[in-house]
């Protein structure tokens, strides 16, 4: 992982979740993706301070079976939270100094307003980033950070963010748009700052 930026012991982490990961026994594999600051790193985005945790999301329905491979790890195994307007089931691990947090079923909002997040369909637009000799981490799509992010009001991440998806807005519209129908963003009222961010005009839109 030389040159992504990423401290050693994160990096170390991030090895050590890719191998337990993997190794999960026979049956439908848990599907499970990277986010939060680490995930943004990884995905080239420009970032103010270092990622100092790690941030596993998956569906509810993986949550059990990806605490299992995480056991020996623990800190306190998932629970339902409610803090900051969002609701999700929450493990909490330590790998070395590296705290690891596993979010299942996250949502945020309420209403019409609600975004939930489903792994599963993100998992076919989900870069794939190889680690030098412990495996491979699917990363949160982009546009799914943004969301996030606009979401929770971080206004500098929305534009870094912003400034990568751009390079290929073509490529990234087409998620974005079904995140937003799926999720009735509109009535969020997030679609003119989007459009603002990310230089789109309606002639661009599929």
């Amino acid at each position: 992982m030389a040159g992504s930026g990423v401290p050693y012991a994160l990096e170390t982490a991030l090895g050590s979740i890719a191998e337990e990961l993997d190794c999960i026994g026979p049956g439908k594999p848990p599907v499970w993706l990277l986010g939060g600051s680490c995930g943004l790193l990884l995905h080239g985005v420009q970032l103010s301070a270092a990622p100092r945790d790690i941030d596993l999301y998956c569906d509810l329905e993986d949550a059990a079976q990806l605490h299992q491979a995480l056991l020996r790890y623990t800190v306190c195994a998932p629970e339902e939270d409610y803090s900051g307007g969002c609701y999700s089931l929450r493990g909490l691990y330590f790998i070395g100094e590296v705290k690891v947090e596993l979010v299942g079923g996250f949502r945020i909002g309420g209403g019409s307003g609600q975004y939930s997040v489903d792994i599963s369909k993100l998992q076919p637009y989900a870069p794939i980033y190889a680690l030098e000799g412990s495996g491979q981490l699917a990363l949160m799509p982009l546009v799914h950070e943004l969301i996030f992010n606009l979401l929770r009001g971080r206004e500098e991440r929305c534009r870094a963010i912003a400034e990568l998806v751009k390079r290929d807005i073509t490529g990234h519209l087409p998620l974005l748009e079904q995140l937003f129908e799926e999720n009735h963003l509109e009535a969020a009222g997030l679609q003119p700052r989007l459009d603002e961010l990310l230089g789109i005009t309606e002639s661009m839109r599929i």
